[in-house]
């Protein structure tokens, strides 16, 4: 038995390579990197990460995430017939038009499983299952979407703020500033089990969990794409893209109680996704919220000049510079503009000392080597140097 089991997983992981979505998510990491360097070098003169960014993304960190999903899918059994996971695949595809903010689980498997039900409501089966119990399909679905939810918080949290995009943005007054953009793509693969004519052996009596009315299983690699997309204005980006993370968790540690609470009340999948898709839409109008009313984060300061980006591999970055950081003195003269910055640099034009007031608004010293092929002198990216921009509201309650 356990050797059918070991060549039915191997086979399943070699199909991820024929899988559609599989290419299809570097292709679109590809295309939005290519859209984000036009938009840097327009912004700033010169690209912040190379056109490669978003596809370096889209697996490491995932891979581990989806064989803990795997170890839970397939102790469990929790199987989906294969014409649903070729309709989710639609879905991911389809969505993927509208941005990676479109490709939360929240969306994606909510809308297949809206879909899913009103194709039975209305009696118009295009999505195929056979004989098996629709109920517990649907509890399945849910409990899957309540899995994914809890990746994406989790890829979100541990990954989602790392290599951010600095960019210019008009606020209402009609002045420029920083902002930054958490834009990341993940593919996640996990091993499911699906109605099959091929016999596979349950490890156990009680196996699969939930009985879908199947005779016989196979495994699938599903690689399901979870997207995320978020505009950064009022706050250091890792602070808001981690909030927003361990919120996204808790949501779908929630609508995975209730999920699971579909076995014995089936209706109660309905409630897990809906509730899944409010509370995802929650966390989204709290973010807008919370930025609406408060000031731009980059913005000309009284005493030095705040960083708003760091090249990769450049001196900037090699000097532990990291974004949000004050610099007050370059070679110890005082600096509050960026042209007085690089006027201080050029004091010393093959070594360079900083005073910078950290993220934690202590202040300590930095140096380095500056090298005459260096790109972009430090390889540092500051703010607009125009007055910084606040809403009224804060000042009145």
């Amino acid at each position: 038995m356990a050797l059918d089991w070991l060549l039915q997983l191997a086979s399943a992981a070699l199909k991820l390579f024929i899988h559609p979505i599989f290419y299809f998510s570097f292709i679109l990491a590809f295309i939005v990197g290519m859209f984000r360097v036009t938009r840097e070098r327009k912004d700033f003169s010169t690209r912040i990460y190379d056109i490669y960014q978003e596809i370096r993304f889209i697996l490491p960190s995932s891979l581990a995430i989806g064989a803990i999903l795997s170890m839970i899918t397939i102790a469990a059994g929790l199987a989906l017939p294969s014409g649903l996971l070729n309709f989710i695949a639609a879905v991911l595809i389809i969505f993927s038009i509208g941005g990676f903010f479109l490709l939360s689980p929240a969306w994606t498997m909510g809308a297949a499983y809206g879909l899913f039900v009103l194709s039975e409501w209305f009696d118009y089966p295009f999505i195929p299952y056979g004989n098996l119990h629709l109920q517990a399909i649907l509890t399945v679905l849910s409990i899957v979407t309540a899995l994914l939810v809890i990746a994406e918080g989790v890829l979100i949290r541990k990954r989602g703020h790392q290599g951010t995009s600095p960019r210019i943005e008009t606020s209402k007054r009609g002045l420029k500033t920083a902002v930054h953009l958490a834009r990341r793509l993940w593919l996640v693969p996990v091993f499911l089990p699906v109605p099959s004519s091929r016999p596979l052996e349950p490890f156990m009596d009680w196996w699969p969990v939930i009985d879908t009315g199947a005779v016989s299983y196979s495994f699938v690699l599903f690689p399901f794409l979870i997207g995320f997309s978020m505009t950064v204005r009022s706050t250091l980006p890792s602070l808001a893209v981690k909030s927003t993370g361990k919120s996204i968790m808790i949501a779908g540690v929630l609508t995975l109680f209730i999920a699971a609470s579909s076995y014995w009340i089936w209706q109660l999948s309905a409630v897990a996704v809906l509730f899944v898709v409010l509370a995802r839409l929650a966390i989204m109008l709290r973010h807008y919220n919370y930025e609406k009313h408060r000031p731009y984060f980059f913005t000309t300061q009284s005493k030095g000049v705040i960083i708003a980006g760091v090249l990769p591999a450049s001196p900037a970055q090699k000097m532990r510079l990291d974004i949000g950081e004050i610099i007050t003195k370059v070679n110890g003269v005082q600096v509050s503009s960026e042209p007085e910055f690089y006027k201080a640099l050029q004091i010393n034009g093959a070594y360079c000392k900083l005073e910078v007031i950290g993220t934690n608004d202590q202040l300590r010293f930095v140096q380095g080597s500056i090298y005459a092929n260096d790109h972009h002198e430090l390889g540092l990216i500051f703010a607009p140097e125009e007055k910084e921009y606040m809403d009224d509201s804060i000042f009145t309650e």
